[in-house]
């Protein structure tokens, strides 16, 4: 679908020799440096046409200008046209709101290679015949040549053509994130525990993020008032998650995670005949989710809640004058955490 309207004039002068030159500039607006650059691309064209089409040793006939911006989530290449003469001859872009900025690569080749293969005159031609946008024609720096005079039926834009979302992305790099975050936890020790969050995310093209997380909570006192005694619990744990679920809305982000955490919960009592301090490691399941919103390309603020069920919980008990056990603290069957904090694209 992509370019049908190049294909036709293609074949058509497909019997007739092409010997003509072409010049291609590239403008990367801010965001867009990850775009391809121009040798690559050229590259690219060549390789599609098995020729050079691109040389300083004879005259152009071609000049291609492509402006690459990046507005939202959207990625757009927009390719303005001039003959020898550096009269205008049209317009063409490319949209996606792909992950990356490479899902234009190919296609964009494509264009270009099919461009550089047809005749100005063709190319002057078919422009009069396609849909348009109302919008005046402008080069893509925001206007034409001193030397431009649109022709009649030039003076109105065609419509982009839309790549597709899913479309591949053969440069786009790994996502690393780094996250600071506050946290306060209810279950895993007595009452509402304040805490810290560090996180390290690194997500492949077209595969979940993978997420290394390590945290600490401030002690918390459990009393036994009758006794003047009690215990101070404090927890640090580690865990790995793997988030499939991820969907963008505009600045937002909505993610899901599910995985496992390994903790050490210290109790230290105090008040007792013996006063012992002890380890005790535990084991949970964990899901997470929660919203990221973006406020620049590198930095984003990260609401999130967790949940887990530990498949190993201790029991923390003293001993009564008469020889009884009596319960003072034990880690709830489901924990909670709520965690707020900033995040790095690095």
């Amino acid at each position: 679908m992509i370019c049908g309207w190049l294909f036709t004039q293609h074949l058509a002068q497909a019997k007739s020799p092409v010997s003509a030159s072409a010049r291609l500039e590239l403008v990367k607006g801010p965001g867009t440096e990850q775009c391809i650059d121009r040798q690559s691309l050229s590259r690219a064209v060549e390789a599609r046409l098995q020729r050079r089409a691109f040389r300083t040793d004879i005259p152009a006939t071609l000049y291609v200008e492509i402006a690459f911006a990046r507005e939202g989530t959207a990625w757009s290449a927009s390719l303005t046209m001039y003959d020898s003469t550096k009269a205008l001859l049209g317009h063409r872009s490319l949209v996606t709101e792909a992950a990356h900025c490479s899902a234009l690569d190919d296609s964009l080749a494509l264009v270009v290679a099919l461009l550089v293969d047809s005749p100005p005159a063709a190319l002057a031609e078919s422009n009069q015949a396609l849909p348009a946008h109302t919008a005046p024609a402008v080069g893509a720096k925001g206007t034409p040549p001193a030397s431009t005079e649109a022709k009649a039926g030039q003076s109105a834009e065609p419509l982009p053509i839309h790549l597709p979302r899913e479309t591949p992305a053969p440069r786009e790099p790994w996502r690393l994130r780094l996250a600071a975050e506050g946290s306060v936890a209810l279950g895993m020790l007595p009452g509402f525990a304040p805490g810290i969050e560090l996180g390290f995310g690194a997500k492949p093209p077209k595969l979940p993020e993978i997420r290394l997380f390590a945290g600490w909570y401030a002690p918390r006192e459990q009393l036994r008032s009758e006794l003047d005694a009690g215990a101070r619990f404090d927890f640090a744990h580690l865990g790995l998650e793997l988030c499939p679920v991820e969907h963008e809305f505009g600045a937002l982000e909505w993610f899901v995670c599910a995985g496992q955490s390994l903790g050490r919960l210290r109790a230290a009592s105090f008040g007792f005949d013996e006063n012992l301090t002890s380890n005790h490691l535990t084991y949970a399941l964990l899901a997470r989710s929660g919203i990221q919103a973006a406020f620049s390309t590198r930095w984003a603020a990260r609401l999130g809640i967790r949940a887990e069920l530990p498949l190993v919980r201790g029991v923390f008990s003293y001993g009564t004058p008469e020889g009884e056990q009596q319960g003072l603290f034990q880690v709830s069957p489901i924990t909670a955490a709520l965690d707020l904090g900033l995040v790095v694209n690095l």
